[in-house]
């Protein structure tokens, strides 16, 4: 089959309009042809980048590490060499050494550690050197220092402006509207200023005070003399700078094989953020020293209040059993009475340390019921319980209810429900071990007071005075042995404490690292990655939602139809309506010649063929084409005669300069012989019958029998027959004598056709079933700079206003005056 694809000579095919089966090439085509946008956009956007990299504010990272140490004390979910597995513990969701890391990691980046760091810095005052367009934080390098008063009220979130005037004043400045006014002490807003105006000057060092504000401003020892400049200060609330570095801290484990942090903050000021990880790591290294410290110092605190009660009782015991000895002159016992007071005090040690064992269970078996979470449990150790099950479940509890702690006010976040979880199932492990040691020193210490009472029924059956000073020593030396035990204990616990250590190490202190924004490079390949990808995003974009015929490729997805020819837009101004007839040999008559023999194809070589010509809609170009199609056919000396059967809206008359008062419409009226409508335009060949007058009812009147005869009549007389049609996607007056049609050429205008009424009006003529129905693309536009352009001058005006009244309620008047030739009629 013959390409349809019209091939101009000497020209290289539009390539808007070439035919491929791939998406690509033409977008790509289109997009080169583009090429001024993108140049336009890539300077826009470095332009861009350009003045963001230059013009914001400069944001440093510091950076530091910090080793984790293992927890002393182990527990069974993180030491192999406990009694009981770990993995028997799974169930509890403690993970050992990997779990602390996590652990640490929150604590770090915690309310209280962050709040505490801010405060102790005193981060809530911030100074500012202000420039022309920036104003950065000059931080400790300022001359000066604010000295305010915490116990006053101070306005926050407003800059106030600073200017030293070198002559010993300063000038204070500020304004805003809605400012808040804080209360440090008690952490809330106290009320909202709706307008804040200041403008005053006092003498350097005086204090700047008001209802809502109160400082002072002291010059530093090492600042110049004659300080000037201008600068600024702002107040903000612990808790919004605390967010504020709580949202640019990161802390994160530096690798999976060893327990070391690294903490990184952004900060505008890379002093600044130096500062504030130092601060943190001080005050949590601090903090978990506080924490180890709390338990040893309960502990302390019980050992000294129970000694305070034993030694007044070891003191009257002393006191009685001299009293008693001198009073009765008895200086030692028996044999047989120092054996049975030695057994009575060993039983007597035992039931003493039992009963503390059981104070201190049913102590934490209150702790569980009450759900005390807030209060560290005192250590098993403290009170000689040397059970490791209790002793790892306490620690554990313990860490995690400190660690509850530290997450302050907090009431939803993932890990404080996992914390939950956790303490609930080591409550749960922790009373079931309490009841079962309880059980089993209950049993215990009934075993020690049946051997006790034995030994007592033996002492009952001394002598009188033997007895009772048997009994005398007896409670001596019981109160005496226990405040030892005490006196070890509480040295045992001072030990401890003394020996107490942060879980943690100081691996490198806080170090600025990089600049981390602006960044030229990656702001510069950025923009130039916008620069390209918007423009192609814009233009393909508008290629897709556009509803108007743009490429070959849009007119061949509607229809299956052959191309028979493209037409050039020409916009010189020497513009005219029979280019073929003036400039038979240019170019522009090139489409039309090779028109002229696809039609000889079409028509399979008939003689006095009958060709039609319409199109969508107006201002598509059908009446400039017939015209130059019929032109060529003159030129090829066949005499040809274009009919005009737009009867609603003709043009032709107009364009050719023909004065007609009589034409089609007159002759089926009978009114006119065809000698008297037909006329001779430019070459002999070449005649033209005009419309006429516009009639009532055109469809109508080409249905008369008259119009046969008319088309009888003209293939006696010439070889091929023109008809301008009406356009067909209006009314359907050419599908009224489709019979006697051998070919109809159905003309789109490039970016002015609509695709949906293109698709409409083609499915029309499919369903006539039309023969020898073929395309013409007309008015083609090539664009400015391409290489097609270069080196030829052809080309056809138009835009001509074609105004149409079918009674559908489209009509566009004409307000052109048509002075102008145009290729659109």
């Amino acid at each position: 089959m013959e390409d349809p694809r019209l091939e101009i000579p000497g020209l290289p095919f539009f390539p808007e309009f070439e035919q491929s089966e791939s998406m690509i090439k033409p977008f790509l085509l289109k997009l080169l042809g583009k090429w001024y946008w993108f140049v336009l956009s890539v300077v826009l956007f470095l332009a861009a980048a350009w003045l963001l990299t230059r013009y914001s504010m400069p944001v440093y990272q510091s950076s530091s590490s910090l080793l984790i140490l293992e927890r002393s004390g182990g527990s069974p979910f993180s030491q192999t060499e406990s009694a009981i597995s770990s993995q028997a513990f799974e169930g509890f969701g403690i993970m050992g050494q990997n779990n602390n890391i996590y652990n640490q990691i929150e604590v770090l980046k915690s309310w209280p550690i962050i709040e505490e760091a801010v405060q102790e810095l005193g981060f809530e005052v911030s100074v500012y050197s202000v420039g022309q367009i920036l104003d950065p934080e000059v931080y400790t390098a300022a001359p000066f220092v604010v000295e305010w008063d915490r116990s006053h009220p101070q306005m926050i979130g407003t800059r106030i402006r600073l200017t030293f005037a070198g002559d010993g004043k300063i000038r204070y400045q500020a304004e805003g509207e809605n400012v808040r006014v804080h209360d440090f002490v008690t952490g809330e807003n106290i009320r909202t200023i709706p307008n804040v105006n200041i403008d005053e000057t006092r003498l350097l060092g005086e204090r700047f005070s008001g209802n809502d504000y109160s400082f002072a401003i002291r010059v530093k020892e090492n600042a110049p003399s004659g300080l000037s400049g201008t600068y600024a200060i702002e107040f903000n609330t612990v808790q919004q700078t605390g967010k504020l570095y709580a949202s640019r801290l990161t802390v994160a484990q530096s690798n999976r094989q060893t327990s070391i942090l690294t903490l990184t903050v952004q900060d505008h000021n890379s002093a600044k953020g130096n500062d504030f990880l130092n601060k943190l790591v001080e005050v949590y290294q601090r903090d978990n020293l506080n924490q180890k410290n709390e338990v040893a110092n309960r502990t302390i605190n019980f050992i000294h209040s129970q000694l305070g009660e034993i030694s007044d009782s070891l003191s009257i015991s002393e006191t009685e059993m001299l009293q008693f000895q001198s009073d009765n002159r008895v200086i030692d016992l028996s044999a047989q009475s120092q054996q049975l007071l030695q057994q009575m005090s060993e039983l007597d040690n035992q039931r003493v340390v039992l009963e503390s064992q059981l104070k201190y269970y049913r102590y934490l078996r209150n702790y569980i019921i009450q759900n005390q979470e807030l209060e560290s449990i005192m250590a098993p150790s403290a009170m000689g319980v040397e059970d490791p099950m209790m002793t790892s479940l306490t620690q554990e509890l313990n860490t995690l209810t400190l660690e509850k702690s530290r997450l302050g006010n907090v009431r939803v976040s993932p890990r404080l429900n996992q914390i939950n979880a956790q303490i609930e199932k080591l409550k749960e492990a922790l009373m079931a071990n309490i009841n079962s040691s309880i059980s089993q020193a209950e049993v215990r210490l009934d075993d020690l007071n049946r051997r006790i009472r034995a030994r007592e029924s033996q002492v009952r059956q001394l002598p009188t005075t033997e007895r009772n000073l048997v009994n005398i020593e007896r409670k001596y030396k019981l109160n005496n042995e226990t405040y030892t035990f005490m006196l070890e204990k509480l040295s045992t616990a001072q030990i401890a404490k003394a020996s107490n250590m942060p879980d943690s190490k100081v691996v490198s202190e806080a170090i600025f690292m990089s600049q981390v924004a602006p960044t030229p490079q990656k702001n510069y390949a950025i923009a130039l990655m916008l620069a390209l990808i918007i423009p192609a995003l814009w233009i393909f974009l508008v290629d897709f939602f556009t509803t108007k015929v743009k490429t070959q490729r849009d007119v061949e997805k509607l229809s299956k139809l052959p191309i028979l020819a493209s037409v050039f837009f020409n916009e010189s101004k020497e513009s005219h309506n029979t280019p073929v007839l003036d400039l038979p040999n240019s170019p522009a008559s090139e489409p039309y010649r090779g028109l002229r023999n696809k039609l000889n194809l079409m028509t399979k070589g008939k003689e006095k063929p009958v060709v039609a010509v319409t199109s969508t809609g107006p201002n598509e170009g059908k009446s400039y084409t017939a015209i130059n199609l019929a032109s060529s056919f003159a030129l090829n000396r066949k005499k040809a005669v274009l009919l005009d059967l737009d009867l609603r809206n003709s043009h032709l008359s107009e364009m050719l300069g023909i004065e007609a008062n009589k034409g089609v419409v007159n002759y089926i009226m009978g009114e006119a012989k065809l000698a008297d409508i037909a006329f001779q335009v430019k070459h002999p060949n070449f005649h033209v019958i005009p419309a006429g007058s516009i009639p009532p009812n055109p469809g109508e009147m080409l249905t008369d029998e008259k119009v046969v005869r008319l088309m009888e009549e003209l293939k006696q007389i010439y070889d091929v027959i023109i008809i301008d049609f009406a356009p067909i996607g209006f009314v359907t007056d050419l599908f009224q004598i489709s019979d006697m049609l051998d070919s109809v050429l159905f003309v789109v205008r490039d970016r002015f056709t609509n695709k949906n009424w293109l698709k409409s009006a083609l499915e029309e003529v499919k369903a006539h079933e039309l023969k020898g129905v073929g395309l013409v693309i007309n008015g083609i536009k090539l664009k400015k700079g391409s290489y097609l352009s270069s080196g030829y001058g052809y080309g056809y005006g138009y835009g001509y206003s074609y105004g149409y009244g079918y009674g559908y309620g489209h009509k566009k008047k004409n307000t052109s005056g048509r002075k102008a030739v145009k290729q659109s009629a």
